[in-house]
């Protein structure tokens, strides 16, 4: 379910929110930043997900993020590769156990990821 309507402000944070996490993913594949130590498990739970997407060969969580900038990333997706969004030990599975919102802190996650991993 897409949200329709957007503020020009949100889309650009948003998108400059996307670029850093691909710029993460890039550096991660040349060898610098961390590496979740647990990212073959998620990235799994992220193969069994409904919300997964399968485009040019290649695993999205929803539709791939720039198909659809705004959207409600518990039913929607994040639209970020799975591969990559698994293997970032800063990120976090979009929705909990019931397709809701996960709440993260820096202190607890109800994330599929942390509940099972």
């Amino acid at each position: 379910m897409a949200v329709a309507i957007s503020s020009p402000t949100r889309i650009i944070v948003r998108l400059v929110h996307a670029s850093v996490n691909a710029l993460r993913a890039k550096a991660r594949d040349l060898g610098a930043g961390g590496v979740h130590p647990q990212w073959p498990a998620r990235m799994e739970m992220c193969e069994r997900c409904p919300m997964r997407v399968v485009q040019c060969g290649k695993s999205y969580c929803g539709k791939p993020f720039l198909q659809l900038i705004e959207r409600e990333e518990h039913t929607d997706g994040c639209g970020c590769p799975t591969r990559e969004k698994a293997r970032d030990p800063s990120e976090h599975c979009p929705r909990d156990t019931h397709f809701e919102p996960a709440k993260t802190s820096k202190t607890s996650c109800n994330c599929v990821w942390c509940t099972a991993v």
